[in-house]
């Protein structure tokens, strides 16, 4: 195991033991506090230590994402504008190695798994509508050709009709739908909702467990749920089961893009409009025992990133990430290469379709 594999590791476990004591933790209980605050500064100092030995191995990659943060506080009272967060909050763009099985590089909002081939964005900050994501790397060829997210409050067909084989060489791509158990709640009066300071949750990115900032409103709608949950508990609203399904596009791929161990790159973002994927009508139906859609087309848009405007962003050393901090000063932008041409008068626009 290499030096930033090990590192690495240290990252994986302190992630995945942080929200223990996170959200443990009470206003009154001074103890778990002082554990919870050692456990994030030992969080902070490998995640730094991974980003310092990335850059001997591994390449450092910065991939602007949507900053939920930039706009008007949601109402989260409203179960659309819920459904709405959560769909756009849990897609996951990934760009996948073309010769590796498992690696790749993961940006987005959503919940992510950490592995040692997939890291996923262990820092971002924020600059107007952006949330700059920091990821290391493993060198090699990536391709953007997999899309996943969650789309509530939503059922699969009541139907075991027979899927039409894939076609690759003929259609975009295919959706496969996982149909999951989700619950949500529904007011039956006005319940008081506790601040940061009497939850002993925190805020923003504390929340999320993420470091750096663009967390808000990731935080608001994560405390909406744990005051749902009490004010369950104490007859002032109810829990109604709903459906909800789990998405996963494989497609014909945007753009690649090629990292060597010790880059430091700038690259642009992309984001997938609400009304995306279109999928080929009727063609909906069972494979292998999975519900899969062929996909008609997609809209994929651009997120342009510059260096310039990166550096007016908060900076890693604000968030005690000195290594990281040092390892940005190298920083170029590189672009990647299309498979497809933007859509005629608009050049962030790609409209993808065989």
């Amino acid at each position: 195991m290499t030096l930033s594999r090990r590192v690495l590791a240290l990252v994986c476990v302190s992630a995945l033991s942080a929200p223990v004591a996170a959200w443990a933790q009470s206003t009154t209980d001074k103890a778990t506090q002082a554990e919870a605050a050692a456990m994030w500064k030992r969080h902070l100092e490998n995640t730094d230590k991974l980003f310092d030995q990335a850059r001997k191995d591994m390449a450092i990659v910065v991939i602007p994402t949507v900053n939920f943060d930039a706009g008007p506080p949601r109402n989260f009272d409203d179960a659309a504008t819920r459904d709405q967060f959560t769909r756009q909050r849990s897609t996951l763009m990934h760009w996948q190695h073309k010769t590796e099985k498992g690696f790749a590089m993961t940006a987005g909002q959503g919940k992510h798994k950490f592995d040692f081939s997939d890291t996923g964005p262990l820092f971002q900050t924020t600059r107007g509508a952006l949330a700059y994501q920091v990821i290391p790397v493993w060198p090699g060829e990536y391709r953007l050709n997999r899309i996943t997210y969650h789309q509530p409050r939503t059922a699969l067909p009541d139907s075991d009709a027979r899927a039409k084989s894939m076609d690759y060489q003929k259609d975009l791509g295919m959706a496969t739908l996982t149909e999951t158990p989700d619950i949500d709640f529904k007011k039956e009066g006005p319940w008081t909702p506790l601040t940061p300071d009497e939850d002993g949750l925190g805020a923003g990115c504390e929340v999320t467990l993420r470091i750096g900032e663009g967390c808000d409103e990731a935080a608001r709608e994560y405390r909406w749920v744990e005051e749902a949950k009490r004010a369950f508990h104490n007859r002032e609203a109810e829990m109604l089961p709903v459906a909800g399904v789990d998405t996963e596009l494989l497609f014909t791929p945007l753009a690649t893009i090629t990292l060597k161990a010790g880059d430091v790159v700038l690259m642009d973002g992309y984001k997938m409009p609400d009304d995306q994927p279109v999928m080929v009508k009727d063609s909906c139906g069972v494979l292998a025992r999975e519900w899969v859609c062929l996909l008609e087309s997609m809209t994929l848009e651009r997120l342009p990133a510059s260096i310039e405007d990166f550096r007016k962003a908060p900076s890693a050393a604000s968030f005690k990430l000195p290594k990281l901090d040092a390892a940005l000063k190298e920083l170029v932008y590189r672009e990647p290469k299309y498979y497809f041409e933007p859509a005629a008068g608009a050049a962030n626009r790609f409209e993808m379709r065989k």
